[in-house]
């Protein structure tokens, strides 16, 4: 990211004098493009842009991310002479077709690869990746097990199982009056189901009180029956988990319904969903792994740029994420000096202090982005900063 290009620099002298590297910027002296890259980085982008309209939003607003950062990489010459292209593949929300995209990019021989929607789909296409070890950008999975697939293989969001639950408990530690949970989730979608699961157990573990589940798939149109089952429970606190496509629907639908229990609701709320249901959503409360309030790391920037240059809707965080998806392995390539995949690789592993709208990020041991879960509520229709002591006090 232009950014934090001089800080990563630093970083790419370091790995590329580690691997043979010539010259003071961690580049070699040949090649077409910048320090012995090539002309063209070919970078695949499979990701679901059809199908499932809960889902084809999130693979939509994912691909336009990474067609932001593929503007600006170019526009602003980041490689000195080479450019990325893209070549995008819609996958569906179909693990067939998944499997389909990454042979054909691996046939390809494509220098990296950004992209996947969904967990089930990733995991099935994640062999063929592990086998050629081709540099992989995980953009918007939240569930476990991603990284785990091979060793070439980073993610840039985070695993919400693990972000989520904790940050419920914090939420129910200002609302000690709350008893009782009811729960209702997307079950169609690996990642809703995984972060349902932690949810349930820590709130549990916290001493409340289950009374009842329920759940439904992101072609469903109606919920109310689910809905009023969890009404007739009188819970002190729904704790729904939908995909940002079905989120008006659950929470109209829950209004609709009578329920005024305290909402915890699932992350990436964006205008839109508050613009239609945000006066269902009031007071509600949720940990998100980024948010556009944030003037951490270069968010400020990428919220300028998208205005300039995106799409005419407010970006949402599955644009944040394929934008600081696809800048993360430009950056990279850029410390590698190389698209070699082992040099790719070990290069991002040794990112540390990379601007992001996510904030400054690195990768973990296990090439998982060190993203900060951010608190949030929902105050008049608009997002908030949480804060316990606020209009929405228990």
């Amino acid at each position: 990211m232009k950014r934090a290009g001089l800080a990563v620099l630093a970083v790419g002298a370091l790995v590329a004098a580690a691997c043979g590297g010539d010259d003071d910027t961690g580049t070699s002296s040949s090649g077409d493009g910048g320090g012995g890259l090539p002309e063209t980085i070919t970078v695949g982008v499979p990701l679901d842009t059809s199908g499932a309209a809960g889902v084809a939003g999130v693979g939509t607003d994912e691909l336009d991310g990474v067609r932001l950062a593929a503007q600006e990489i170019n526009d602003t010459d980041f490689f000195e002479g080479s450019t990325i292209e893209l070549v995008e593949i819609d996958t569906k929300a179909d693990k067939q077709e998944a499997v389909s995209a990454t042979l054909d990019l691996v046939s390809q021989e494509v220098d990296g690869i950004v992209g996947f929607t969904l967990t089930p789909s990733f995991l099935a296409a994640a062999p063929q990746i592990a086998q050629v070890g081709t540099p992989t950008v995980a953009v918007g999975l939240s569930a476990p097990g991603v990284t785990e697939a091979g060793d070439s293989i980073f993610r840039l969001y985070p695993d919400m199982s693990a972000v989520i639950p904790p940050g419920d408990v914090s939420f129910l530690e200002a609302m000690p009056d709350i008893e009782t949970a009811a729960y209702i989730y997307q079950s169609d979608a690996e990642s809703a189901a995984s972060i349902h699961e932690s949810r349930m157990a820590a709130i549990e573990e916290a001493g409340v009180e289950t009374v009842a589940v329920e759940t439904f798939t992101g072609t469903d149109t109606d919920v109310r029956a689910q809905l009023t089952s969890i009404d007739q429970e009188a819970p002190d606190v729904v704790v729904a988990t939908p995909l940002p496509g079905m989120m008006t629907t659950v929470y109209l639908q829950a209004e609709e319904v009578g329920i005024d229990a305290q909402l915890f609701v699932a992350p990436d709320t964006s205008d839109d969903i508050l613009e239609q249901a945000g006066e269902a959503m009031q007071c509600a409360v949720y940990t998100t792994a980024w948010n556009a309030q944030s003037t951490e790391g270069n968010n400020t920037e990428f919220l300028e740029y998208w205005d300039e240059n995106g799409a005419d809707r407010s970006a949402t965080v599955f644009v944040a994420a394929g934008y600081a998806s696809l800048w993360s392995f430009a950056e990279g390539v850029k410390a590698a000096g190389s698209t070699d995949a082992a040099e790719v690789t070990e290069a991002m592993s040794a990112l540390d202090g990379l601007a992001s709208p996510f904030g400054d990020i690195g990768f973990t041991e296990d090439r998982t982005a060190d993203v900060q879960g951010t608190a949030v509520q929902v105050v008049d229709g608009e997002l908030a900063l949480w804060d316990p002591e606020g209009d929405c006090a228990r």
